[in-house]
């Protein structure tokens, strides 16, 4: 037998050589090369060196691995013959299996995508290439997928200027010029496969948009609407709607069915929207219901408890009635929770409306008690008010109705005597002065009742969040909003519902207030020193504020709005080192994003925004 002969050996007398130097395999690879020696037969001969009455397999091991695959399952039989050269003993065979794997140059994958379209486009069936390829239907439908992109895409990943991820991302259009025109515009920095894939579809609706949640995307496509799929994609963000139409009209007739029920609630209107932004509701007022009635057992017990209430209050620095007050205010709490479902009033109904809408997770979402402005009612007047004076004259047009023999001057003078007498008290008695401080914060903030008649003159002026909505703190101060308004709303008489609460809640209720007119904005008219922003850098320190816990810089909020120099040291103090040389070249944007990137993670903050030291 001469080493340039090719003979075939049955299978069962080929061995693995020991000495091969590929030493990792790839099962399912291994699983393509059977699937292709079952279609099309041995392209590659073995080449074997004689082992005693064996020959060992020295180049072709995973040919011969495949080969016993196939006898496994069944396909051939043991002894099938195997085309083999059979080489000399006085060749290295270790040198013979270096050679072929070294040498080896495999195809470029995009040359693998265009070769089965081309069997495709002969007219040979997915499913028939699958099978002689020992792959997946889908396998075979995504390389088609890719062969299919834009020329330009395609050679670009030939040129290794793109990966294969990318090329992926691009598959998700069949658009070429849109293609085409995402590829010109890549930034250097910024050429991550999801912000390919955004830049393609934009102006698409995916599955997971919360209007295909609501009416599910089964309703969609049984009411006739199209969609496409990414193959690259998994989950709702891998199907795309075709027909927004048919969606709208999905999502505005279920909308529409959700409104019907509310209509014969008696609400003075109902509207049934897809969305529903913080501006428009910011225009609406907001009530609740009111709390179902006790009882007449219970209600009778719990206004004893409200009488001997008032009467322990009186010395609430006594430990033992103390005691005795936290038992009267437990058993109050779990009489409360006996009352029946909460209503709404007749007058609630026709001043108020209700809004059917779709939340951010996609489910029905319904807000009622709504208020437009023009609906809400006008405050009234003292009961006997006329809007004249005593004397007949209109409010403003004459000196108003004073006390019989008294001048006004010694009415102010008297008035201001018992004023400092109730401060004198009020100073003595601060479980009284904390319901005070409540009602009269509570009544402004969470209410809208603000009066500058009050007896406690505090001026509470809730802030504005809208420069930061959508924040961490905004959802945080907007959930509590929303506790306290929900209780406090259904309250009939806040300032005896001030006056029945632990003191642990009405300092809860205080924080909330007096946070909600925390003002440490700089405006360009301040002064860095103003006492206002002292002030709050004092508030700051007293918390131990910490703005790594409530802020990140990326391009948006920070590095797209100063310097490159600012830029270039903002990367140089969060990575402790000199920026590459190559990004001072880069235009503000690109710099821009790269700095978010290289500051991401670090806690690096502008010092504007750092605790003082």
């Amino acid at each position: 037998m001469t080493t340039d002969t090719i003979v075939n050996i049955p299978l069962n007398k080929l061995v693995l050589f020991d000495g091969n130097v590929r030493k990792t395999h790839d099962p399912k690879s291994l699983d393509e090369l059977a699937a292709s020696i079952k279609a099309h037969g041995l392209k590659q001969n073995l080449v074997t060196i004689p082992q005693g009455k064996k020959f060992a397999v020295v180049a072709g091991g995973r040919r011969l691995r495949a080969f016993w695959q196939l006898a496994e399952s069944g396909d051939i039989k043991a002894t099938h013959p195997v085309p083999c050269k059979v080489e000399g003993g006085d060749i290295d065979p270790t040198e013979i299996s270096l050679l072929e794997n070294v040498l080896r140059e495999d195809m470029h994958p995009a040359d693998e995508f265009e070769a089965f379209r081309d069997l495709v486009d002969k007219g040979v069936p997915v499913t028939d290439i699958a099978a002689r390829f020992g792959v997946s239907d889908t396998v075979v439908l995504q390389r088609l997928k890719l062969a299919r992109v834009s020329g330009k895409v395609l050679k670009a990943y030939r040129e290794d200027r793109l990966t294969l991820q990318q090329v992926m991302a691009f598959a998700v259009s069949d658009d070429h010029a849109a293609q085409d025109h995402v590829l010109e515009n890549l930034r250097p920095h910024d050429r991550d496969p999801g912000t390919i894939r955004d830049a393609l579809t934009e102006n698409e609706i995916a599955a997971s948009d919360r209007r295909v949640r609501f009416v599910t995307l089964a309703a969609y496509k049984k009411a006739g609407g199209a969609t496409r799929r990414d193959l690259f994609s998994e989950g709702e963000d891998s199907e795309f709607i075709l027909d927004a139409a048919l969606l709208e009209r999905l999502v505005t007739e279920k909308l529409q069915r959700a409104a019907k029920p509310l209509t014969k609630e008696g609400w003075k209107w109902v509207e049934a929207r897809p969305s529903l932004d913080y501006d428009e509701k910011a225009q609406l007022r907001r009530i609740h219901a009111e709390r179902g009635p006790l009882p007449p057992k219970l209600a009778r017990e719990a206004e004893a408890l409200e009488e001997e209430l008032q009467t322990l209050r009186g010395d609430w620095e006594d430990d033992e009635k103390t005691d005795r007050l936290d038992e009267i205010e437990d058993r109050l709490e779990a009489i409360e929770k006996k009352r029946g479902g909460d209503r709404w009033t007749p007058e609630q109904l026709g001043m108020a409306g209700a809004i059917v809408t779709i939340g951010n997770d996609g489910k029905l979402y319904i807000e009622r008690g709504l208020v437009r402005p023009e609906d809400w009612p006008a405050k009234k007047k003292p009961d006997g008010a006329s809007g004249k004076t005593a004397n007949g004259n209109a409010e403003g047009e004459g000196e108003a109705d004073q006390s019989p023999g008294l001048s006004a001057a010694l009415i102010e003078s008297l008035t201001a005597q018992r004023s400092a007498a109730i401060a004198s008290e009020l100073q003595q008695r601060p479980d009284i002065a904390l319901a005070a401080l409540a009602h009269a914060f509570a009544s402004c903030i969470v209410l809208d009742g603000f009066r500058d008649d009050n007896s406690l003159q505090i001026a509470a002026t809730p802030q504005s969040l809208r420069r930061v909505e959508g924040s961490k703190a905004f959802t945080a101060m907007e959930q509590a909003r929303e506790k306290w308004s929900k209780l406090l709303s259904r309250e009939g008489d806040l300032w005896k519902w001030c006056l029945g609460q632990k003191q642990s809640v009405l300092l809860e209720l205080l924080a909330f207030c007096a946070a909600t007119t925390v003002n440490a904005v700089r405006l360009k008219s301040d002064r860095p020193d103003a006492d206002r922003l002292q002030d709050a850098d004092r508030l700051a320190a007293a918390l131990g504020l910490d703005m790594k816990a409530w802020f990140t810089p990326d391009a948006a909020n920070y590095f797209s709005r100063v310097s490159k120099p600012q830029i270039l040291d903002a990367i140089r103090e969060a990575k402790q080192q000199p920026p590459a040389p190559a990004w001072e070249k880069l235009k503000k944007d690109a710099l821009a994003q790269e700095a978010e990137r290289q500051t991401s993670g670090t806690g690096w903050l502008p010092e504007l925004l750092r605790a003082a030291a």
